[in-house]
C-alpha cells in the first residue's frame, strides 16, 4: 500500500455539493487528469483502466473517506454527506452491498442516472453541482425560480451519468460529453458552457416552487408534516411513495385537460410536448419508458407535472378538502375503464401511509354503499381500512343488544323517520364498523332479527338524512367505546335465557294492587310482559315464550303503555326483573345499561337531546289527557322520543275520580282506591244497601262495587228486585202501553236489566231494537194510525222515504231519483211495515203501477194531515237520504291550454314549458336535482314516487332526451350530458317559471 501524501493545494466542498463535483473542482485547481486524482486519493488504482460506473459516487466506505480526508483535509461526516448515502431511507434506497441506488423505490437515481442542474446556479458557483439535483424529486431551482435543465443544449446528452473522463483536465460548468461526428470532422468535446441552457421560469408563489420546497423540507428532516399529514406526521419513505403512487396515475392516466386541474396550464404542455417527443424516438434513443412515473422521470417538466399534482391533493389541509382534488384523479382513472375501489392505493406502492388511503376514502365516500361506508369509517377525518379482528367482532357482539338502547334510537332516528326495524338494524349497524362482515353475517351476530334487504333499506333512509354524517360518528365512536371498555352486561348469554317464568299474570294483578295502578284488560299485561322481556333481553317481544297475538289493539296498547306507567309500577316491574336475574344466576348484572350519552354531545344528529325536555312539563302534559302527538308538536319533538322519556321517568299518578259511567276494570281500579274494605262492608253488610244506592251515593259504578267486595272477601247476598212485579203489570205496561225498560224501572226502583229479568221469569217476549217503542212526548198529537212507527228512531225518515216513493210507478225510478240504494229502500220500507202492522204498497210488475193498500192509502192521507208536524222538524237526516246526487260525466281529455310567456324562457326549454302542467314538470325537475335520489326528494315534498317519474318521463317527451340517471347500486341520482345543459339553462328563470306557474294554478 502506497503511503497517502496531502494535496499541495486545497479547495474546500461549497455547501451541499456533490462528491463528483468537488473533486472535478480540485482536478481543474491542480491542472490534473481527474484519473489521477482519483488515484490520489485511493478511489482507484494506478494504471487501472477506467470504467463507466464510479461507486463512490452512491456511498463511500470508512477506509475511503478516512483517507480523502487525510488527503484534503476534509472531515469523514462531510465526505459522507456529499453521497448519494446521505439521502437513504429518505428520498432513496441504497443497496449497501453493491453500493448502488435501487430505482424501485420512490423515483431514485443512481449515479448512472445523470444529473439535472440549474444553469444560474453553475454560473454563480463556477461549474459546482449540488447534490439534490442528483435526486429524482428534484426538478426546480428555489434561488434562481426556473425548472432545472435535463441535457445540453448543444449536444442533447444528459450529465453525469457516468464519471468525468479519466485522462482529460475537468472544465467545470462545460459539457463533457462527446460530440456527434460530422462527414468531414471526428468526435470532440462538446464543451458547450452549460449556463446558457435555457429552461422555464417561475413566478414567486409557483405551485411547481412551493412542491419543490415542500418535497426538500420532507427529505431534509426525514418526516412529512404539510398538509394532510399534519395531524399525523408520517415518515419521508412513506410520503414520497404517496406522492409517487399519485404521480404515477396522473402522468399515465389523465388527459391534457384533467390535468389542468391538478397542474399549471404551462407546465401540462411541456410535459405533453416532452412525452411526444420521447415517444418518436426509437427504443435505443429513447431517455425515459413510456410508463412514466413508473421510474424517475427523465424530464424535469414531467417530474414537475407529478410532483404538482400529488402536493395540490396531499398539501390540503386535511382529507375532506383534499377529496374534491383526489376525485379529479380517480374520475380519468374510471373513465379509462378502471374501478377505483376502496382498497385500490394498495396497488399504488408498498409503502403507502394511511394518509393515502385516508384521502382515497373520503373522495369515494360518497358512492359507497352505507354499509361500506361505516366499514372504512368515511366520516372520521381519516377513515381507513378496517382492522378489527374476528375474535375483537366477537367479543363486540356480546355487548350489543339486538334492539339498540333505546336511547340511541331516540336519537338516531332520521327524518323522514323509520318505523320498522329501525332498532334491530342500528345493532347490525355496529357490527359493520371497523370490520369486514358482510350484512348476513353482521345480521346474524347479534341474533338474526332483521333481513339483509330490511337491513339494506334502513341504512339507506338513514343516508338519505341530511345529518347522515352525525349518524356514522356516533356509531363508530360507539363501536370503538364497546371495543375499549368493558360492559357489565353479556347480550348474548341474555339471549338465551329461558323467559317463560317471566311476570305471570299473578303478579300483574298483585303489583297493580300495591302501587295501586290500573291493571287494564288482558291486553295491558301482555304489553307489560313485554316491555319487561325486551328491557331485560334486548330482543323484540316476538321472540318471547308464548307471544303476543300481533293485532291492532295490541300495538296501541303498547304504544300508549308509556304514558300510563308510573313511577311506582316501574319499580316494582323493575323489581320483578332483578328477581328474575337472580333466579338464573345473574345477579351481578345490572337490569339495563346503556352507553354513556356523553357520545353523542356535540354531533348533529336527527333528533335532540331527550334531556332537553322538561319533565314537570311533560308529565303535567300527560297527566291533563293530552295526545302524544299535541305533546310531540308543542315540545317540538317526536313520539319516538316522548316514549323514551316516559319509560326513564314515568308521569306520576294523579289520584283517579269514579264516576258512574265507567264499568269494568277501570272502574275497578278507581273503586280500590276510593273505597276501603271497612267502608264497604259498612255499607253493603251493617247498612243493607245494594250497590246501586251505593253507587248513587259514592259515584262508583255498582259493578266495581260488585267486583271490589270479591277483592275483599266480603260474601254478596242474592240480588232481588225491590217492589212487586206481578204478571199483569208487567204485560199491561210493556205490552200493552209499550212502555220502555227504564221508564218501568225508574217507575219501581230498579234497573231496566231488572225489569228484563222478571219479564223472562214471567215468559213475556222482549222487544228487540227494531221494534218500535212508545212514541216520544212530542209526537202526541200524532195521528192513531202513525203512532206505532213513531216510537223509532228512524220514524221520521222512514215516513219521508215512503211519502217521496209513491208518487213514483217504480220503486226503481224513485232510487234513481233521489239517489238510494234500492236494498236500502226496501229494508225501509219493510221496518215500516213492520212497525205499522201491514203492507203499504203493492210492488210494480209487468204492466202495472207501484199501488197503494188500503193501510197505504190512510198512512198518506194521515201524513198530510199531520204534514206541519213534519215541516217543523229538521231535515238533515232526510235531506241526506234524499237529495240525489248528479250524475258525474267523465269528460273528454281535452288538449292543455298555451301558457302564456313562452318566448321569456330559453329555446331549449320552450318545449316543455308551453303548457302550465309543463311548467309543473320542470320546475318538480329543479328541485329534485338537488337530491340523491327520486325517492328521497318524493319523501321530502310528500308525492307519489310513480307520479313523479310519470313527470319526468313526460318531461324527457317533450324535451326529446333523457335527464336523469336513477341513482341504484349505492350510486346517487346523477344527470346526463343533456340533463346539465336544460339545468344549466332553466336555473336562471326559475323564478319566472315558479311565478308564472303559480298564475297559471290560480287562472
Amino acid at each position: 500500500m502506497s503511503r497517502v501524501r496531502t494535496l499541495p493545494l486545497r479547495l474546500p466542498p461549497a455547501e451541499g455539493e456533490a462528491l463528483d463535483s468537488w473533486f472535478e473542482a480540485l482536478s481543474a485547481q491542480l491542472r490534473v487528469p481527474m484519473g489521477e486524482l482519483l488515484v490520489a486519493l485511493g478511489l482507484r488504482r494506478e494504471f487501472e483502466s477506467p470504467t463507466g460506473w464510479a461507486p463512490w459516487m452512491t456511498r463511500l466506505a470508512p477506509r475511503q473517506a478516512e483517507r480523502i480526508a487525510v488527503t484534503t483535509g476534509v472531515a469523514p461526516d462531510i465526505l459522507h454527506a456529499m453521497t448519494l448515502q446521505h439521502f437513504d431511507q429518505r428520498a432513496l434506497v441504497v443497496d449497501q452491498e453493491r453500493q448502488r441506488v435501487n430505482g424501485a423505490f420512490m423515483w431514485g437515481r443512481g449515479g448512472g442516472s445523470g444529473s439535472r442542474f440549474c444553469p444560474d446556479c453553475l454560473w454563480e458557483n463556477e461549474g459546482r453541482w449540488s447534490l439534490t439535483w442528483r435526486l429524482g424529486w428534484s426538478f426546480a431551482c428555489l434561488s434562481h425560480r426556473r425548472l432545472l435543465a435535463d441535457f445540453c443544449p448543444k449536444c442533447a446528452s444528459r450529465h453525469r451519468k457516468r464519471p468525468h473522463p479519466s485522462h482529460i483536465i475537468p472544465q467545470p460548468g462545460r459539457c463533457d460529453h462527446l460530440g456527434r461526428p460530422t462527414a468531414t470532422a471526428a468526435r470532440t468535446r462538446c464543451l458547450h458552457p452549460l449556463a446558457d441552457t435555457e429552461t422555464m421560469r417561475f413566478d414567486a408563489g409557483h405551485p411547481a416552487l412551493l412542491a419543490q420546497q415542500t418535497l426538500l423540507d420532507v427529505i431534509t428532516t426525514g418526516v412529512g408534516a404539510f398538509g394532510v399529514y399534519a395531524h399525523a406526521p408520517q415518515p419521508a419513505m412513506a410520503v414520497l411513495a404517496d406522492m409517487r403512487g399519485i404521480a404515477r396515475r396522473v402522468l399515465i392516466r389523465m388527459p391534457a385537460p384533467r390535468m389542468k386541474h391538478l397542474v399549471p396550464e404551462e407546465l401540462v404542455e411541456a410535459h405533453f410536448r416532452a412525452r411526444e417527443h420521447n415517444s418518436t424516438l426509437s427504443s435505443a434513443q429513447r431517455r425515459a419508458p413510456l410508463d412514466p412515473g413508473r421510474a424517475a422521470p427523465a424530464y424535469a417538466e414531467t417530474a414537475a407535472a407529478g410532483a404538482i399534482a400529488a402536493w395540490s391533493i396531499l398539501g390540503q389541509a386535511d382529507c375532506r378538502r383534499a377529496a374534491p382534488r383526489m376525485k379529479e384523479l380517480l374520475d380519468a382513472i374510471v373513465d379509462r375503464g378502471y374501478w377505483a375501489s376502496p382498497t385500490v392505493t394498495r396497488n399504488w406502492g408498498r409503502h403507502n401511509s394511511p394518509v393515502l388511503e385516508a384521502v382515497h376514502l373520503k373522495t369515494i365516500a360518497p358512492t359507497l354503499w352505507p354499509n361500506s361506508a361505516l366499514r372504512y369509517r368515511t366520516a372520521l377525518p381519516t377513515p381507513s381500512l378496517p382492522t378489527t379482528t374476528p375474535s375483537q367482532l366477537t367479543a363486540r357482539a356480546r355487548k350489543i343488544p339486538s334492539l339498540i338502547w333505546p336511547l340511541w334510537a331516540a336519537r338516531l332516528n332520521p327524518v323522514p323517520q323509520v318505523r320498522e326495524n329501525l332498532d334491530a338494524a342500528l345493532s347490525a349497524s355496529l357490527m359493520l364498523v371497523n370490520s369486514r362482515l358482510e350484512l348476513p353475517d353482521a345480521v346474524k351476530k347479534v341474533g338474526s332479527l332483521i333481513t339483509q334487504p330490511a337491513l339494506t333499506h334502513v341504512l339507506q333512509a338513514l343516508r338519505d338524512d341530511a345529518r347522515y354524517e352525525g349518524i356514522q360518528l356516533a356509531l363508530i365512536q360507539l363501536a370503538a367505546y364497546l371495543d375499549n371498555h368493558r360492559v357489565p352486561i353479556d347480550y348474548c348469554r341474555r339471549r338465551r335465557l329461558d323467559y317463560t317464568a317471566l311476570l305471570s299474570e299473578s303478579e300483574w294483578i298483585a303489583l297493580c294492587r300495591r302501587t295501586l295502578t290500573e291493571p287494564g284488560a288482558g291486553t295491558r299485561y301482555q304489553v307489560a310482559r313485554s316491555h319487561l322481556f325486551e328491557k331485560i333481553s334486548g330482543l323484540p317481544h316476538t321472540r318471547m315464550p308464548d307471544p303476543p297475538r300481533d293485532n291492532s289493539s295490541f300495538r296501541n296498547s303498547r304504544v300508549r303503555f308509556p304514558y300510563v306507567l308510573t313511577p311506582e309500577a316501574s319499580a316494582e316491574l323493575d323489581r320483578i326483573g332483578e328477581v328474575f336475574l337472580d333466579r338464573n344466576r345473574l345477579g351481578n348484572e345490572p337490569l339495563t345499561w346503556q352507553p354513556p350519552s356523553e357520545l353523542l354531545d356535540g354531533l348533529a344528529l336527527p333528533r335532540a337531546d331527550p334531556a332537553d325536555i322538561d319533565l314537570a312539563d311533560l308529565h303535567r302534559r300527560v297527566r291533563a289527557g293530552q295526545t302524544s302527538t299535541r305533546i310531540a308538536d308543542e315540545l317540538t319533538t317526536d313520539l319516538r322520543t316522548l316514549r323514551y322519556v316516559l319509560g326513564q321517568h314515568p308521569a306520576p299518578a294523579t289520584k283517579p275520580t269514579a264516576h258512574c259511567g265507567e264499568r269494568g276494570l277501570k272502574g275497578l281500579h278507581a273503586a280500590r282506591q276510593m273505597i276501603s274494605k271497612a267502608q264497604l262492608e259498612r255499607l253493603y253488610v251493617q247498612q243493607n244497601m245494594p250497590f246501586l244506592t251505593i253507587q248513587r251515593e259514592t259515584g262508583i259504578n255498582r259493578k266495581a262495587l260488585a267486583a271490589l267486595a270479591d277483592e275483599y272477601g266480603i260474601p254478596r247476598r242474592p240480588h232481588r228486585p225491590r217492589g212487586t212485579m206481578d204478571q199483569a203489570w208487567l204485560h199491561e205496561q210493556y205490552v200493552v202501553k209499550r212502555r220502555t225498560l227504564d221508564d218501568m224501572g225508574q217507575e219501581r226502583g230498579m234497573s231496566g236489566s231488572a225489569v228484563s229479568a222478571r219479564l223472562r221469569e214471567h215468559g213475556i217476549a222482549t222487544r228487540n231494537n227494531r221494534q218500535p217503542k212508545t212514541p216520544r212526548q212530542e209526537f202526541a198529537t200524532a195521528p192513531e194510525v202513525l203512532r206505532p212507527a213513531l216510537g223509532n228512531s228512524y220514524a221520521l225518515r222512514r215516513l219521508r222515504i215512503f211519502i217521496q216513493v209513491v208518487r213514483y210507478p217504480t220503486l226503481t225510478e224513485a232510487c234513481q231519483t233521489h239517489g238510494l240504494n234500492p236494498a236500502t229502500l226496501t229494508m225501509q220500507l219493510k221496518r215500516l211495515e213492520e212497525d205499522l202492522g201491514g203492507p203499504l204498497l203493492f210492488r210494480a210488475s209487468r204492466g202495472r203501477q207501484l199501488e197503494l193498500t188500503p193501510l197505504g192509502r190512510q198512512v198518506v192521507q194521515a201524513v198530510e194531515h199531520w204534514a206541519h208536524t213534519l215541516a217543523d222538524r229538521p231535515r238533515e237526516t232526510w235531506d241526506r237520504a234524499t237529495v240525489r246526487r248528479p250524475h258525474k260525466k267523465k269528460r273528454k281529455p281535452s288538449r292543455p291550454a298555451d301558457a302564456p310567456g313562452v318566448d321569456r324562457f330559453p329555446a331549449l326549454v320552450q318545449p316543455a314549458v308551453r303548457t302550465f302542467d309543463g311548467r309543473r314538470r320542470l320546475l318538480r325537475f329543479l328541485q329534485a336535482v338537488d337530491y340523491p335520489s327520486l325517492a328521497a326528494y318524493c319523501r321530502a315534498v310528500g308525492t307519489s314516487p310513480s307520479t313523479m317519474t310519470v313527470h319526468l318521463q313526460h318531461l324527457e317527451r317533450d324535451l326529446r332526451g333523457q335527464l336523469l340517471i336513477r341513482g341504484q347500486c349505492g350510486h346517487r341520482m346523477r344527470l346526463t350530458d343533456f340533463g346539465k345543459e336544460v339545468l344549466a339553462a332553466a336555473r336562471p328563470v326559475a323564478n319566472l317559471l315558479d311565478d308564472q306557474h303559480r298564475s297559471g294554478e290560480q287562472k
